[in-house]
């Protein structure tokens, strides 16, 4: 006659009293002289109730139906409790991970967590009739249903369980939150409010206003991800780039304000935008910062980078890829700043402009910020008054509101600002600025004509029978690098190129030069 599977679930006591913990470690004879293993029994604790989860186990015959489901699940007769228990299984790196007693979570072996599983009532040393342990059924049941896809600190993520376009993922460890706290944030104001100030322009204030457009829809952003878990919505944001002369204060900005703010992680997408693979580094850190590392002179590789950074920043689910592991799709919290001097070289960080960018790049010029420190003391102090403000700026940011009357895009909720002096200077560095010398300086249009007029090959064939010098070799490169330096230049230089369609086939009306 078979013997069914008593599994029982009793209520813990506050500690394990020393007889139980010796009965529970007391291996069992598990031989008969046949070979066959010999039934055990599990000695119940003479003085207190057993602990939650741990079994009183008879033995359980191979041909037992109740252990496994008909798909192969194993069957767990205290379910509930074991789910309760803090464990989760990395498939792909065979890991296993537990609370660490502080809100994260800890990679661990896997002789640790069948203790860690003995501590949660499911004895380790007690086999039944097949030879496991309930530990062991305990360990295999996890495998399979509590198995996560990934494990690890992701950008705009509390610590925990989540799941997103249906994978399960575990969240290691939580970003620093900064706890708004309404205050004086004088230091961090005089240091934005000074460095992006424009004497030159109409509107000293446009700049202070378009950035405290970004920080503030951005840091909301993330705050409600983190501290609300709105984790799954996702909101549009341009990249931030500022370009200003060296020792500015653009990269106080940025380490001692931006990074804490966005969780005190940041990293380095460069080398994604370059070869976008391998980007796993980038999905811990909420804040992404280009810097005059990767400027660079050849204009098809920033050309690249610009639809890499439209990408990075404006797709809700990205492809994250490390190696020696499956890809997966994540929704992280990223922002993007650029930030580079306002000399040619500085430049060169940014990707190369075009219409696609109106929207995907917030570009400022800065100055010389006041109040910054000029000595490593007076640069300690300064930097301790900038962290102790961080939770008034933090408050301050969320409270803040547009002024009435400023267009904002319809998706990021963000003014589109483009400061002309360097996106001048960036266009200085395209070909397009020299095609447009070239067409003058070679008399395209002649002194009794008005304008040239015709398609992107006529305009080519027309240069180069001026060129007697080679002139355009190094401007039309492609077959198709007239038609697309002609169409840029109908944007950035509408009144020398307009260009129209007819039939399908864009043409060119090119004007004299004052």
């Amino acid at each position: 006659m078979n013997t069914k599977d008593t599994t029982q679930v009793e209520p813990p006591p506050a500690a394990p009293s020393p007889e139980t913990a010796s009965a529970a470690a007391t291996p069992p004879a598990t031989a008969h002289r046949n070979g066959q293993p010999k039934p055990t029994k599990s000695k119940p604790a003479t003085n207190g109730p057993a602990r939650a989860g741990a079994f009183t186990t008879k033995a359980e015959p191979s041909e037992t139906p109740e252990r496994v489901t008909q798909t192969g699940g194993i069957r767990i007769a205290n379910e509930d409790a074991l789910r309760a228990v803090p464990l989760f299984y990395y498939g792909e790196r065979g890991h296993w991970f537990s609370t660490d007693g502080r809100g994260s979570f800890g990679k661990i072996p896997d002789s640790q967590a069948k203790s860690y599983l003995a501590e949660y009532g499911f004895n380790k040393v007690v086999a039944d009739a097949q030879g496991n342990t309930p530990a062991e059924r305990a360990v295999i049941w996890l495998t399979q249903n509590k198995r996560v896809a990934f494990a690890g600190a992701l950008a705009g993520y509390p610590a925990g369980v989540h799941e997103s376009g249906g994978i399960r993922f575990l969240v290691t460890e939580s970003p620093a939150l900064i706890t708004p706290k309404p205050g004086k944030c004088d230091t961090i104001s005089l240091l934005i409010e000074s460095l992006l100030f424009d004497p030159e322009a109409p509107d000293h204030q446009q700049q202070i206003t378009c950035f405290y457009l970004w920080a503030s829809e951005s840091f909301a952003a993330f705050f409600r991800r983190i501290a609300e878990g709105e984790t799954d919505k996702f909101r549009h944001c341009p990249a931030l780039a500022v370009f200003g002369p060296r020792g500015c204060g653009k990269s106080a900005l940025i380490e001692l304000v931006l990074a804490p703010l966005f969780g005190g992680r940041k990293a380095d997408p460069m080398n994604y935008l370059r070869e976008p693979k391998f980007n796993k580094d980038l999905f811990s850190a909420s804040l992404l910062v280009l810097d005059d590392k990767g400027a660079s002179a050849n204009l098809t590789e920033r050309r690249q980078r610009g639809e890499a950074i439209k990408d990075l920043i404006w797709k809700p689910e990205q492809r994250m890829e490390g190696k020696g592991a499956d890809a997966l799709n994540l929704r992280p919290f990223w922002r993007l700043v650029i930030a580079g001097n306002d000399d040619e070289s500085g430049l060169q960080v940014c990707p190369a402009l075009s219409d696609s960018l109106e929207d995907k790049l917030l570009i400022l010029r800065a100055q010389k910020a006041d109040g910054l420190p000029t000595s490593n003391e007076a640069n300690d102090e300064w930097a301790a008054r900038i962290r102790a403000e961080l939770p008034a700026f933090a408050a301050y940011l969320l409270a803040w509101r547009p002024p009435e009357g400023i267009a904002l895009d319809p998706r990021s909720r963000v003014a589109n600002f483009w400061h002309p002096q360097i996106v001048s200077a960036l266009r200085e560095l395209q070909p397009e600025a020299r095609l447009l010398e070239l067409i003058d300086t070679l008399d395209l249009i002649g002194d009794d004509a008005p304008l040239w007029e015709g398609k992107a090959s006529e305009f080519e064939q027309a240069m180069r029978a001026k060129d007697a010098q080679g002139l355009l070799d190094r401007v039309f490169v492609t077959g198709t690098s007239a038609g697309r330096m002609l169409t840029e230049l109908s944007h950035s230089h509408s009144a020398r190129v307009a260009k129209t369609d007819r039939s399908g086939v864009a043409h060119y009306r090119i004007f004299k030069g004052k």
